[in-house]
């Protein structure tokens, strides 16, 4: 049974329909009428019902601006607009609106009925797409292997943390866990046949890639996939040792051979040192690409392994990209114990690591890029930040490092809290004083506010609600009932008078405002003022 909501602000037309019209009959159970608009919207958003069927002229809102506003919020409702204006524009706009049916009054009840039937069809039809799980699971196997290859992207591109990567890895059925790694990234050299030339890169690309499968011939663990549109090798590795790099260069280097002799073309292979876990993956693919790059100085058709061409670079380590980004939320959100707590943990395997003098003066200037970034963005006092950088530069002891490293971010996590605290006080002092000079307005609405404001509705809605414990309706509408109240009082306009001058033209509407928030009408505030004088 799918939802309906019925707007009109004519009553006989709103309790017509639901007399003639058998909805449940044909699968609509009528959830709830509205007399405007407004409350048309308002019931939209409370009640999410699958159909709305609307008039076009209304108060408040009309009907076309009413479906629009409720279609940003609930996207998969659909809309029929009644109306007795035979008007090209408002048609138009309707099927804009991605509207089933737009309908003349008066309405037949067998045109009517037809009509809910034609439109429960599609709803059905809407609905088994989106619920067809057999199809979705048909193609989410179809899609597998991109998944995979997107997984294995991020995990050298630092594009995920280890847990994520984790449970994506078993949701996609994938073992990526292992001792140590090692990435190979492959390229097609320029010795190519004339025949060779003309087969398309990525058919090329692809029959590299099964030159590599073949070559591994199940002898190690690794994934072949594509990174960026080049082809990268993932080794899962048991061990660390010169003779598992050794065997790696091998398989490289068949894979190399193969090539050659069923695609006539040379491959150019750059291969990392091997790395202990998921948190090295990154750090890996760079000494993959740099070894890479030799290729311009090797030209012969070699593996280029990084631990033979930069020696420095075998106990080369990165932080890790999970407990970075977690440093950067504690940063942003000033949690002293949590940048104390990621400071350590980054620094933790500096511990038992035999690093050279550049390797970990580069391990500490990763971490200071955090800090860099986030001082760069929010434009605050960098707190000697120069300073710390030189100091860490020289490589101090570990324990001195984490104390400035501590100090400082501890610092800049201070500054970031107040100068947000200032700034949401600041915006939500200029909202205020704009809703006073403009709540006589009709038109004056959220939208109209924060573009005055120059910033977005949701991060408006948030500041301003914990500035004044009020959102921007609960806010306007008790600057407009104080209003009327006080006019009201004064006894000298009448109620119309006192809707105008608020901002509400509709004087129903003003009357049902104002008693919902009161408790009493407006014609009773006058009257007990009347006796009163």
């Amino acid at each position: 049974m799918y939802t309906l909501l019925l707007v009109d602000d004519e009553p006989e037309i709103r309790d017509g329909l639901r007399e003639v019209v058998p909805f449940e009959e044909h699968g609509f159970k009528v959830v709830d009428v509205a007399s405007n608009g407004m409350e048309g919207y308002q019931k939209a958003l409370e009640l999410k019902p699958d159909l709305v069927i609307t008039d076009i002229r209304m108060p408040l809102l009309d009907g076309l601006s009413m479906c629009n506003a409720i279609q940003k919020e609930l996207p998969v409702c659909q809309f029929i607009i009644i109306s007795g204006y035979d008007d090209f524009d408002y048609a138009r706009q309707a099927i804009q609106l991605n509207t089933m049916a737009y309908v003349l009054k008066p309405v037949s009840k067998d045109e009517f009925i037809a009509l809910l039937d034609n439109i429960k069809l599609k709803l059905d039809e809407q609905s088994a797409r989106l619920n067809n799980f057999e199809k979705m699971k048909q193609n989410y196997n179809e899609s597998l292997p991109l998944l995979i290859e997107m997984l294995l992207s991020s995990l050298i591109s630092s594009g995920i943390n280890q847990k994520a990567a984790l449970e994506r890895a078993a949701m996609y059925q994938i073992d990526i866990s292992a001792y140590f790694y090692a990435v190979a990234i492959i390229r097609p050299g320029h010795r190519r046949t004339t025949t060779d030339r003309a087969i398309n890169y990525d058919v090329l690309i692809l029959a590299i890639m099964n030159c590599v499968r073949e070559a591994l011939h199940d002898t190690e663990r690794a994934f072949v996939f594509r990174h960026e549109g080049i082809p990268h090798v993932l080794f899962l590795l048991d061990e660390n040792s010169t003779t598992k790099q050794e065997r790696l260069i091998e398989i490289l280097d068949r894979a190399r051979h193969t090539a050659e002799h069923y695609i006539k073309t040379n491959l150019l292979i750059g291969l990392s040192s091997i790395g202990s876990g998921l948190a090295s993956l990154p750090t890996l693919a760079l000494q993959a690409s740099s070894a890479l790059s030799y290729s311009n100085i090797y030209d012969d058709n070699e593996v280029l392994c990084v631990s033979d061409l930069e020696p420095g670079s075998k106990g080369a380590i990165s932080p890790e990209e999970s407990v970075i980004i977690q440093l950067s939320t504690a940063l942003k959100t000033n949690d002293s114990e949590g940048i104390r707590q990621n400071i350590k943990k980054l620094l933790q395997p500096l511990k038992n690591a035999e690093l050279t003098y550049k390797a970990y003066s580069a391990y500490l200037m990763e971490i200071m890029m955090v800090l860099f970034q986030i001082i760069r963005d929010i434009d605050i006092d960098d707190h000697g930040f120069e300073n710390t950088l030189g100091k860490l530069l020289r490589c101090p002891p570990l324990s001195n490092a984490q104390n400035l490293l501590e100090d400082l971010f501890t610092k800049v996590g201070n500054d970031i809290s107040q100068k947000r605290e200032t700034s949401g006080s600041k915006i939500a002092n200029e909202a205020q004083q704009y809703i006073q000079q403009n709540f006589r307005s009709e038109n004056l609405n959220i939208e109209s506010l924060c573009n005055h404001l120059h910033i977005s509705s949701s991060y408006f809605s948030m500041v301003f609600k914990k500035e004044t414990g009020k959102t921007f309706h609960q806010y306007l509408t008790q600057l407009r009932m104080d209003k009327a109240m006080t006019l009201l009082v004064q006894g000298d306009l009448r109620t119309s008078e006192v809707a105008r001058q608020i901002g509400i033209p509709d004087p129903s509407y003003f009357s049902f405002v104002f008693k919902k928030h009161y408790g009493t009408s407006p014609s009773q505030v006058k009257r007990m003022n009347i006796g009163e004088a």
